[in-house]
């Protein structure tokens, strides 16, 4: 049963919402290239609303070209911290730190602590795109591989782009990293959705909104899920929603959604 239970969390960890928000009043991305504006579909602003609250998102804005993905994610060590603003934990705050891992010295290797207990391994490619390796939860001592990796911001998505990949999923205990407890595979619709004017603690940007669609299953866990994720140039990680009803759903019977919006960097 803990085996399940630590599957069920770790997939739930994987499935994170996101806003990518840019600081510049210009076009996002490639600003050199005519920006696109797309009005957010009543679905998506309704969920958004119900996690994030009204008013974070407000009127589409015109998006370019991801040109460069670490100036929505920038790698560079800092401390992100966060309001909570759903859940058990609402109004709450959060830190999330990254660092480079030294080992790696060309510096693509990086991880991502959200808490004390969750972590993400993060690679950049030699296309200049950011991918997650691994999510790790050492509450539950349990490790997530991914391959092919999932993306967090990859380069030539244009506004309305959507690419399709499926990533296989081994799962390991972290007592016994050579122990595989589950395997299985995910496909995801990984979406450019649009640009957008997103206001959060740390004040006012223009956002470039991703979306995943997640099907797959992993051991006993049928996974059938979205995810939205927000970064920012320069500032990096600036609004998520963590979507826990995966767990939830297989083990308590019940959905739990979590909100965050930026604070503050430092």
């Amino acid at each position: 049963m803990d085996g399940f239970v630590n599957l069920q969390r770790l997939v739930a960890t994987s499935i994170i919402v996101s806003l990518v928000l840019l600081t510049s009043t210009e076009p996002l991305a490639d600003q050199a290239t005519e920006g696109t504006v797309i009005e957010l579909p009543a679905k998506d602003r309704a969920f958004l609303e119900q996690i994030l609250g009204k008013g974070v998102v407000g009127k589409a804005v015109a998006g370019g070209k991801i040109a460069d993905p670490l100036k929505f994610f920038p790698l560079e060590d800092g401390t992100w911290v966060y309001r909570i603003t759903s859940g058990k934990d609402k109004n709450k705050s959060e830190q999330q730190l990254l660092t480079r891992l030294i080992r790696d010295k060309s510096g693509s290797s990086w991880r991502q602590a959200s808490g004390t207990n969750s972590m993400l391994y993060l690679l950049k490619t030699a296309n200049g795109a950011v991918e997650i390796v691994s999510t790790e939860d050492q509450q539950q001592g349990v490790v997530s591989r991914y391959l092919p990796r999932e993306p967090v911001v990859l380069p030539g998505m244009r506004p309305g782009d959507t690419r399709l990949m499926k990533t296989e999923v081994k799962v390991y205990d972290l007592s016994h990293p050579d122990h595989l407890t589950h395997s299985g595979s995910l496909s995801i619709s990984y979406s450019y959705v649009g640009a957008y004017e997103v206001t959060v603690p740390a004040g006012t940007f223009q956002a470039a909104l991703f979306k995943w669609d997640y099907k797959g299953k992993v051991g006993p866990a049928k996974v059938e899920d979205v995810q939205y994720r927000f970064f920012a140039e320069n500032l990096g990680t600036l609004a998520m929603i963590e979507k826990t009803d995966v767990t939830a759903l297989l083990v308590y019977r019940e959905h739990t959604k979590i909100g965050k919006v930026l604070i503050q960097k430092k």
